[in-house]
């Protein structure tokens, strides 16, 4: 039994209403999704990208006819407004993306991918591909469209939920 799992039995004890299966399986969720996010970070480390910033790339390598502002990245990828300029900040700095005015509306911004960008996105796909077979081998087809199934079910409820 790992050590968070005998800590919420701990809890459980002293609160016997407590949903001991429901809370460990959100602190499994929690936990997984950290690890999995460490792993697609370790195979983008050869690239100078974390997870997130590789997101900001493949995102805008599908804008071209259809540019996107960072408030609509940040949406899409539930960062902050604060997170978003971080990402591009980092991002334009580095020379793969670039931040233009809007022909529409020259208060709003328009983000592009550039050449550079692109080719190092070219480069980390197949890293981040490989870190994805990786981590969900362990299941089998089914198991892995069962899993996800079910996490689309938690989602939309907990989206219910919000509402």
């Amino acid at each position: 039994m790992s050590s968070f799992e005998s800590r919420i039995d701990r809890f459980c004890q002293a609160h016997p209403e407590a949903p001991r299966e429901d809370i460990l399986a959100t602190r499994l969720l929690f936990r997984t999704t950290q690890l999995l996010r460490a792993h697609i970070d370790k195979a983008l480390a050869p690239y100078s990208l974390n997870m997130s910033q590789y997101l900001v790339l493949s995102l805008l390598s599908t804008d071209r006819s259809d540019p996107s502002s960072p408030s609509e990245l940040s949406h899409t990828l539930d960062a902050t407004r604060t997170q978003m300029t971080r990402f591009l900040d980092s991002l334009q700095s580095r020379g793969l993306v670039r931040r233009i005015a809007s022909e529409q509306d020259r208060r709003s911004l328009e983000l592009e991918l550039t050449s550079t960008g692109r080719d190092l996105l070219r480069q980390a796909v197949p890293a981040v591909h490989r870190a994805y077979r990786q981590a969900w081998s362990v299941l089998a087809g089914g198991e892995r469209d069962q899993a996800s199934r079910n996490l689309q079910r938690l989602y939309a409820n907990l989206q219910q939920l919000e509402q």
